[in-house]
């Protein structure tokens, strides 16, 4: 409590001498108040999971204290054209998630009279500012779903066109997020009813918002429970990624694994596969998404599962808003939709003899 008090008696302090709350305050008056370095500011922003969380979670106090982007971005739209073209980035149009969120919001956008142009970034931010660049002239608004592009870069695109950003948030940006936090409970809660105290995370691309929270959210709840965790960074959020996250887990295995997202999960069950490893004989795998297809793999894949559609319907939604002046410009908090725990044949009861017994 006193610790609380403290932070918020600081943060006061220096909200006096920056000025008036939520006007010139940087991230440099953040980590004055905070007693950090500009950088893990900037971390805790973009990148929640590479931050301690309390030290994130006094960062966001401070902020919010200091009137730190306190005041929405205000697109600019002149008012009197408008093209009847929504633009979506996407980080990978060959991932199905992307391309279910692509057909809601399509729908959505052809229900109120508006086409879409789908931009595909090849999980690449270079690709993406380009594509972007082009296309900007000839759209009304623009969704980025899973971005990579920097806080400071999207924030510059959503003084341009009204922007809505989809699984990533930045304060004072309209955000649609899937929510983790109880698919991924439920998920853990399942494993330990089973017999498992050892779990290792697949990680997503090192530049995803996504793959932050994630990690953060499941460390969190192992901790909780005193479960061990230990992480793979991958190549990549794809089959390929996923399979070559067989042998380094190998080299120290886990019974339970739970992945960034269900297409890597099915690649580590290949690799798992290859060297005669049964799933979930003597490894548990979980995804996150539920693909179409985690379904009909072998075994189907136990997987946490997200809202697309409610995801990419909402982001149009919310950009239409912008588009139209029916959103109050204050601070845009989150939106965030509740994932859930769907169970499959990829987990069973651990089995902690065979997992000592595996090698590489």
């Amino acid at each position: 409590m006193t610790k609380t008090t403290d932070n918020a008696q600081q943060a006061t302090s220096h909200a006096s001498s920056a000025g008036t709350p939520g006007k010139n305050v940087t991230i440099r008056d953040v980590a004055k108040a905070a007693g950090v370095a500009p950088s893990t500011v900037s971390r805790a922003f973009a990148r929640p999971g590479r931050v301690n969380e309390a030290t994130a979670e006094r960062i966001y106090t401070i902020a919010d204290e200091i009137g730190y982007r306190a005041t929405a971005i205000r697109a600019h739209t002149d008012g009197e054209h408008l093209n009847g073209m929504l633009g979506i980035v996407v980080a990978d149009l060959s991932n199905p998630v992307f391309a279910e969120y692509t057909r809601a919001a399509q729908h959505e956008c052809l229900s109120n009279g508006f086409g879409l142009l789908v931009l595909d970034s090849e999980e690449n931010a270079i690709i993406e500012r380009t594509s972007i660049h082009t296309a900007i002239q000839h759209i009304d608004g623009l969704i980025l779903a899973s971005s990579r592009l920097s806080d400071a870069g999207i924030r510059k695109l959503a003084q341009t066109k009204p922007l809505v950003t989809l699984n990533r948030s930045i304060r004072g940006i309209q955000s649609v997020i899937g929510d983790v936090q109880d698919g991924l409970s439920k998920a853990v809660e399942h494993l330990v009813s089973l017999g498992h105290r050892n779990f290792t995370y697949l990680s997503g691309p090192e530049s995803s918002w996504q793959d932050g929270v994630r990690w953060r959210t499941l460390s969190s709840i192992c901790s909780r429970q005193h479960l061990k965790l230990r992480r793979i960074p991958s190549n990549a959020p794809t089959f390929s990624g996923g399979f070559c996250t067989g042998e380094p887990f190998l080299n120290n295995p886990t019974d339970a694994v739970i992945a960034y997202n269900d297409i890597m999960a099915i690649g580590f069950i290949a690799a798992l596969h290859s060297r005669n490893i049964n799933v979930p004989g003597e490894v548990s795998v979980v995804g996150i998404d539920d693909v179409q297809f985690s379904s009909l793999v072998s075994p189907a894949l136990s997987t946490v599962r997200l809202p697309r559609k409610e995801l990419g319907t909402k982001a149009v939604d919310e950009v239409l808003g912008l588009i139209h002046h029916t959103k109050p410009a204050n601070d845009r908090k989150p939106i965030m939709l509740e994932s859930s725990y769907v169970v499959r044949a990829s987990t069973g009861k651990a089995n902690p003899s065979l997992v000592s017994a595996i090698h590489v």
